[in-house]
This record gives structure tokens, C-alpha cells and sequence, in this order.
């Protein structure tokens, strides 16, 4: 971890910025020197780290490096908020003479504080001999870590599910017992990492449970049960609402009425409080119709004392059952234990009895193996010493923690950050990764393309699980952490003093904040150190962190305009939401202040705001996620090192002083108000320069063929997402006539993943067109009202997996052959009311899931009895009048 705070600081010490702006007050040398005996340091710490180090007198000394470190950033640090950003100009050496003499006392400060830095550092440099950390550079070759090949999952579901199938099948029977009319309670009972969960979501995601129970609920509970919050869980997946101001008694009333006459199975995960179910079951009524509760938990003690002989406890995996799943982590290119050979099987066999028959750590010790070569495993195998206290769980993660390049143990402690059970969204994760200073820069790559790397690797070490992989090829969209591994990065946070999660707060310099908010006295007690900021619940006022590098809030955060502008070191700005006091109308100027070292800037969910041209000025910006409508950059400008602008609005001026310079964006998303006067062409040119766009979104009046035809432009094939949004009004409000748009073979990028084509007006049947797409996998078609007819030919469609079809109002006819979309598992057909039930949906075999709102030319029953009739193989079918 120190190891990680000294690339940092080195990483801050070379930028250009600060560089020069060192040199510009006479300490840049100074600096320099610092530098290089920190890069000495900096391999020494490697070569502790790769010894896995535990004699207290080297950990001593590693703490006193790391402490050093953030000497360093502090001392940096402050003497950069007293610089006020460089203007260009032609008086720009006038400027800087005025500028140092100003100046000057801060100067002396930091020269004062550099030789107080190096006595420290002979200090420490004298210890790590008499600590025995001498042998530099050995066994540090490739420490950086390369992370391990991705293996990506067909389903992230049935990840790691070996064993357990006889207690699946009588769970199964348990809830699908017809006879049993009673609201009936089931319970896995289970020690953390036996596989309760991953039991559950087996049968949960079952195909008979689909098909039985209309409404499935899953509630993570955790430790700390909170009623109220159980509640709006349960009540956000049945899509209510409960009006505000409600008690707790008013809001589980209403959430019962909800519930009553429909058959509803409700999973409620990780239950922890012995008398949970005491207060809640009054919530779930018991309407004589089947309708069922699954629980998970530790305790036996938590089993409703009704239901007690629907109680299921998991066993520990048989030796058998043992070594398959570890073979199938360890070795996941294997497909049978027949392949393996016997000096591995025999390593194996030993590792395997240390796990005890507990999933988690067979997952994890084979996790860790799979990263080694199997001529090594024996090697690996003896340098674990477990002992013998019972605890070989716990011992087994550590182990894997220990094995974890120096690199990747920051980017698992800061999985701390989050509360227990939390979903976490990969692209934010990664680019706080960034922000924070954990990403090494390796050659050909981004920053974030290592980032996501890193977090693959934590993936196939099993130290993080999957929770959601997008379309994008495979790429990991959401994870979670196990509870077990949760407390472990918890643990080490709190050793390395590398994250808190409030109420403590002494030392601390990232600081999470969970679930109450903190006083602003207490918060003012840390504000020197602070540097890192996330608050999943209320957040403080966050002006008064000069230093702050990283700010993440969820939920309402509060700030002072005339403060806020200070706060020029961020590095990475997410709100949910902000609020300022005597302020109706968010002011980003204000909000912005001097700020320039920002990577990210995310304020997409801020509604009303204004945005200052000079946001575009920031050379370091990297991620832009605005809120809609927001103006885009001005013209000519480049911005070479943005990779992500969404919600941007395109600029009138565009048109006669040319568009911005976004050479390396992948990801665009673009509003046109009013596409008149040539602004489309500017568009054109702007998309022209863009040869690394993968995601683009664009909305606009009357699209033109020469936006949609992208065969031309340089991204043709790097695009995998497309939305296409005409945002056009009623025609006969229209100067001119509606643009009507033949698709031709070849017009679309022809490695798309994920379309959507939304009030494109398309004459005729765009499905010979687009079924050519190798790799679509999502088709979404909104609105076209001028199509009449579709037809899916033999084989079209081989890789389609959701589609949707919405307000295509004269489509009548839809002709699906035999062969057609084979990997189609979600439709939905919704307001197309000329429509008839398709000619060959029945050959749509592995459809799991169909929406269908019927049309009013047919008759209600006679259509839902056709689509009943050829679907009887779709587990999860439901037919809505919408008319």
C-alpha cells in the first residue's frame, strides 16, 4: 500500500503542471532530489511487498515510508492551492515575475518544508538497513502485476455452482408444491462462503419458478435490517411508490394491499437479526394462493418457528465435489478432472482439504492458482502456512490478499468504501481508480483500459464477484463484493489507514460515509488530511476540503459558492445530486472554481445548471457526464484527452467557426435543437474525426441519410452501440417535409452490438438489413409509422438476444422462418395495435421472456389464447391491454 502512496506522489511530481510550476518558483531541483530518493524507496518497498514481509520492525519501517508520502502530497499540495492557474498571453512573462514575487512566502514554506522532507528521509533510509531491506530489485521483475486473461462467462448466474443439487430439487418441490396453499416460509441456513446465495439465485432464476410465480422479489438485508428501507426495497420492484410522510405501520399497510390476490414469491437474502421476521411478516398476506418466502441466513435462530420444518441446512462439499470446483477455477480452460494430471491432482487434493469444503475458499485459492503456472503450484503450496486454528477461511483470502500485486491490493482495499451488499457500477469504480492513482500507465493502453484489466483480475481471483456483464463484449457493467471479502478489505483499510468508514475519522484521509450524516464539527477535525470523500447517505458540506482529490455523493449534498471554488485539486467530481443555500438555480461556474487536475466531472442526474465555457479549458478532463441539454464545447477547441462526453448539446456557432477536437472520445452523447443552416454538416465533420467511438447517442430533428449512412466515417468499425433518435414534431407544424429513410446493406456499423433506432422514419422492411449484423445482440425499434410489414429469414439474427418492437403503429404483418434469431431470449411487442401474432413464433425455442400488448382488431381472448398457444414454452409470459 505505501508502495501505491509513492506512485502517487511520484505521478504528481511529473506532471507537467507541477513541474513547471516548481521550476517557476526556484524548488523545482529541490523537488527533483526528493524525487529520486523517493524512486529508491519506491523499489525497496516493491522488493518488502514480493518478500510478503512480517518482522514489525520492516512493517514499521513501511509505515514510516507511507507516512513520508503523504508529507510529501500535503506539502505539494498546499503550495498549489496558493497558485493561481496560468493565463495565456502575450504578457504572459510579466504575469509570472508578478506571480513569484507575490508569492514568495509560500515559496519559502515549501523550501522550508523539503529540507525538513530529506532530513526525514536520511532518517529513514538509515533504518531500512538496520531493518534488513537491502536487497534491491530482487524478485521485483514484472511486480506491476500484468493482469491475468479475461475468461468471460456465458451466465453470470450459474458462476462457481458445483454441488447442492439435491438440496436445489427439494427446495424446488417445496415451492412449487401446488397442494401447500399457504404462505409457506423456506430457509437455507448456512455458515458465510457455504453458498446460500448462489443457491438461492439457482432457484430463484429457475424456469418453473418463472413460469408459477407472476411476481419475484430479491431483498438483500444484511446485517444492519432497517425496516423502512426493507419496505421501499420491496415496494421499488412491485413499482409503487409510498407517499412521503408515511409511518412505518401506514407504508407496510399499503405495501400489504399490494401484495394481496397476486401469487409472489419474495427472496430476502443474508438475514441476520434473530427476531427479523417478527416485524415484517405482517407485510406479506396470506391469500390461500401458494405464495412463497425465501430466506438465507446464518443463524438457525432466525427460522420462523411455523415454518421449521422447511428448513434446509447446507452441508461442506464432499472432497469429490471439493476438487472439482477448485479444478474449475484453477484451471478453467479444463474441462474434466480426467485431463488433469496426477502431480497436479495430488497439490490439489492437499490444498483442497485445507478449504474445508467451503466454496468461497475453494473459489479463491483456485482463483489465486489459476494466475500461476501449474509448474509452480508445489512451489505456491508450500509457502502457505494456514496453521492449525480453525480459521482456514479467513487464512486462504489473506492468502490471496498476500498475493496480490502492490497495485491491485489498493484497488481491492477501496472496494472498503462501499457499504456491505452494494451494487457497484464498474465505470465509476474504474474511474476513481484513475483519480486516485492506483493505474500504472502501461504502453498502448488508457489508463482506464488497464483500470478494467485490474478489476477482470479481480474477478478471476474470485476476490470480486460479477453482478452484470454489458453488451459490449462481455465487459463487467456492475460487481459486488462477498461479505467475507468485504470485512477482509475492511480490515486492511484499516491498517494501512487507507479508508474509514465513518464514525471513525481520526488520521484519516479517504473517508466513507455510509449512512448518517456527520456533524460539520466533526468534519472540520479532519480537514487537513482529508483527500478522498464518499457518501452513500447524506453528505456534509463538502467546501471545506481544500485538498480533497475525490468527491462521490449519492444522495443531497450540500455546498458554499464562495468555497467551493477552492477546491482546485479534485480529480474526480460525481453528484447525485447538490443543493446550495439561497440558490434555486445551480451555478457551475461557482461549482467549478479553478480546478485544474480534473479527470472526472459527473453531474448527468443535476437537472437545472448552468456551464461555463472555461469547463472546457481543463486540459486534464477525461470524462464529461453533464446534464442534458448542457452546451458543448465552443468551436475549434480540442480536447485530446476527453474519452467520455454525454449530454451534450450541439453549439450554433459549429456551423461558421468549425466543431470541437475530440480526437480520442469513445462515448458521445448528443442533443441537436435545431438542425437548421447547415448543422448537420457540422455534425458530419465532427463525427469524421472520431476513429476510436465506440457508444454513440444521437437525438435531433430530421436526421439526415448522411448521419445515418456511417458506412464513410472513421469509427465504421469500432462502433458497438448506436441510438438513433429523430426528435421531430407534428409534420404539418414542419417548413419541411418528413424525412423518410430506405436502409441499405452496409449503411450501419457493421460490428454493432447494441441498436436503437427511435422516430427514424423507415419505409420499408429494415430486418434484411440489420439481420446482417454478425454480433447485434439488442435491437430496439420505436416508432417507425410507415412500416407495414417484417419478415426474419432463415438464420438472420444468429447472435439477437433482445428485442424490442414499441409503437410501430401499421405494422400489420411480421413473418418470423424457421432458423430466425436462435439466440432470442426477451421480446417485447408493445403498442403495435395493427399487428398480428407473428407467423413462426413458435420456432423461437429459447425465448424466455415475452411482452406482448394484443391489438384491437382481434379479439382479446382469441389473441391471448393464439400467443399462449405457440408460447407454451416460454417460462415468463405476460399479455397487457394497452389500448
Amino acid at each position: 500500500m505505501a508502495e501505491s502512496v509513492l506512485s502517487f506522489v511520484l505521478g504528481k511530481l511529473g506532471d507537467a503542471f507541477v513541474e513547471e510550476v516548481l521550476h517557476l518558483y526556484g524548488v523545482g531541483e529541490q523537488v527533483e532530489k526528493v524525487s529520486r530518493e523517493l524512486i529508491r524507496m519506491q523499489a525497496f518497498l516493491k522488493d518488502a511487498d514480493t518478500k510478503r514481509i512480517v518482522d514489525e520492525r520492516q512493517k514499521q519501517w513501511v509505515k514510516e515510508v507511507r507516512d513520508l508520502a503523504y508529507w510529501i502530497e500535503d506539502a505539494i499540495d498546499t503550495f498549489l492551492l496558493t497558485v493561481p492557474e496560468k493565463k495565456p498571453g502575450k504578457r504572459e512573462g510579466v504575469k509570472r515575475l508578478f506571480m513569484k514575487t507575490k508569492k514568495l512566502p509560500a515559496v519559502h514554506m515549501l523550501g522550508d518544508e523539503i529540507n525538513k522532507i530529506e532530513a526525514r528521509i536520511k532518517e529513514i533510509e538509515e533504518s531500512r538497513l538496520r531493518y534488513g531491506i537491502n536487497n534491491l530489485g530482487e524478485g521485483i521483475d514484472g511486480e506491476i502485476g500484468q493482469p491475468v486473461k479475461r475468461i468471460v462467462l456465458p451466465d453470470v448466474d450459474e458462476e462457481g455452482i458445483v454441488g447442492f443439487e439435491a438440496e436445489r430439487d427439494e427446495i424446488l418441490s417445496k415451492l412449487l408444491d401446488e397442494k401447500d396453499k399457504r404462505r409457506s416460509v423456506i430457509t437455507i441456513v448456512g455458515p458465510g462462503g457455504l453458498g446460500k446465495t448462489t443457491l438461492a439465485r439457482k432457484v430463484y432464476n429457475s424456469k418453473a419458478v418463472k413460469q408459477q410465480f407472476p411476481i419475484r422479489i430479491w431483498v438483500v438485508i444484511s446485517q444492519k435490517f432497517n425496516l423502512l428501507d426493507t419496505l421501499g426495497k420491496i415496494a421499488a420492484q412491485l413499482q409503487i411508490q409510498p407517499p412521503r410522510g408515511l409511518d412505518d405501520y401506514d407504508r407496510l399497510t399499503k405495501l400489504r394491499r399490494s401484495l394481496t390476490e397476486i401469487k409472489y414469491l419474495i427472496l430476502l437474502d443474508d438475514i441476520w437479526e434473530e427476531n427479523f421476521w417478527d416485524k415484517i411478516k405482517e407485510v406479506f398476506p396470506d391469500e390461500k394462493n401458494g405464495s412463497r418466502i425465501l430466506i438465507t441466513t446464518r443463524k438457525i435462530e432466525v427460522v420462523p418457528k411455523a415454518d421449521h420444518k422447511n428448513v434446509y441446512e447446507l452441508p461442506f462439499l464432499t472432497e469429490e465435489l471439493s476438487l472439482k470446483l477448485f479444478f474449475k477455477k484453477a484451471l478453467p480452460d479444463s474441462d474434466t478432472n480426467e485431463t488433469i494430471p496426477d502431480n497436479l491432482y495430488d497439490i490439489g487434493e492437499q490444498l483442497t482439504r485445507k478449504c474445508g469444503g467451503l466454496p468461497l475458499a475453494l473459489k479463491v485459492l483456485g482463483g489465486l492458482l489459476s494466475t500461476k503456472p501449474a509448474a509452480s503450484w508445489y512451489t505456491e503450496m508450500q509457502k502457505m502456512d494456514w496453521g492449525n486454528d480453525g480459521e482456514e477461511c479467513s487464512a486462504i483470502i489473506g492468502t490471496s490478499y498476500d498475493d496480490l500485486p502492490f497495485a491491485l491490493k489498493s484497488c481491492f482495499m477501496f472496494f472498503a468504501a462501499f457499504p456491505e451488499d452494494y451494487y457497484i457500477e464498474a465505470k465509476p469504480l474504474l474511474r476513481m481508480w484513475v483519480a486516485e492513482g492506483f493505474i500504472p500507465q502501461q504502453e498502448n493502453k488508457t489508463l482506464e483500459d488497464t483500470a478494467e484489466m485490474f478489476l477482470e483480475d479481480l474477478v478471476q481471483r474470485s476476490m470480486i464477484q460479477v453482478s452484470e456483464r454489458d453488451y459490449y463484449g462481455g465487459f463487467i457493467k456492475s460487481c459486488r463484493i462477498h461479505d467475507l471479502l468485504h470485512d477482509l478489505a475492511i480490515r486492511k483499510a484499516r491498517e494501512e489507514n487507507f479508508v474509514t468508514v465513518f464514525p471513525k475519522v481520526d488520521g484519516v484521509r479517504r473517508l466513507a460515509i455510509h449512512d448518517r450524516e456527520p456533524s460539520d464539527e466533526l468534519m472540520a477535525s479532519i480537514v487537513p488530511n482529508l483527500r478522498s470523500l464518499w457518501c452513500h447517505g447524506k453528505a456534509p458540506n463538502v467546501s471545506q476540503f481544500n485538498h480533497l482529490k475525490v468527491l462521490s455523493s449519492n444522495e443531497s449534498a450540500h455546498y458554499e459558492p464562495d468555497k467551493f471554488g477552492r477546491l482546485s485539486l479534485l480529480r474526480y467530481v460525481q453528484f447525485k445530486n447538490m443543493t446550495v443555500r439561497g440558490e434555486g438555480k445551480i451555478s457551475i461556474g461557482k461549482f467549478i472554481g479553478g480546478m485544474r487536475f480534473l479527470q472526472t466531472l459527473d453531474l448527468e442526474s443535476i437537472n437545472d445548471c448552468d456551464l461555463p465555457d472555461f469547463v472546457w479549458n481543463i486540459k486534464t478532463l477525461r470524462h464529461a457526464l453533464l446534464p442534458h441539454w448542457s452546451l458543448g464545447p465552443p468551436p475549434s477547441i480540442d480536447l485530446i484527452n476527453l474519452q467520455t462526453l454525454t449530454g451534450m448539446m450541439a453549439r450554433d456557432s459549429w456551423v461558421t467557426q468549425g466543431p470541437p477536437k475530440l480526437p480520442n472520445v469513445k462515448c458521445l452523447e448528443m442533443f441537436v435543437f435545431d438542425a437548421q443552416d447547415g448543422q448537420w454538416d457540422a455534425i458530419v465533420t465532427l463525427l469524421n474525426t472520431m476513429k476510436y467511438l465506440v457508444v454513440l447517442y444521437l437525438r435531433g430533428p430530421d436526421i439526415p441519410l448522411k448521419i445515418i449512412d456511417m458506412r464513410h466515417f472513421l469509427f465504421h468499425c469500432r462502433l458497438t452501440d448506436l441510438t438513433l433518435l429523430d426528435d421531430r414534431r407534428e409534420e404539418e407544424n414542419r417548413a419541411q417535409p418528413l424525412n423518410r429513410i430506405v436502409l441499405d446493406v452496409g449503411m450501419l456499423p457493421k460490428y454493432l452490438i447494441k441498436l436503437s433506432l427511435i422516430d427514424i422514419e423507415i419505409l420499408k422492411d429494415l430486418f434484411p438489413v440489420v439481420e446482417m449484423l454478425k454480433n447485434l445482440r439488442y435491437l430496439y425499434v420505436y416508432g417507425p409509422k410507415l412500416l407495414l410489414r417484417l419478415c426474419c429469414s432463415a438464420r438472420g439474427f444468429g447472435k439477437l438476444e433482445q428485442l424490442y418492437l414499441r409503437n410501430l403503429t401499421g405494422l400489420e404483418e411480421w413473418e418470423i422462418e424457421e432458423g430466425a434469431m436462435p439466440m432470442l431470449k426477451d421480446l417485447m411487442v408493445e403498442t403495435c395495435y395493427a399487428l398480428r401474432v407473428p407467423l413462426g413464433l413458435q420456432y423461437l425455442t429459447v425465448l424466455q421472456k415475452l411482452r406482448w400488448s394484443y391489438n384491437y382488431r382481434t379479439s382479446e381472448t382469441d389473441q391471448k389464447n393464439e400467443i399462449r398457444n405457440v408460447c407454451k414454452h416460454v417460462p415468463d409470459l405476460q399479455i397487457d391491454d394497452l389500448n
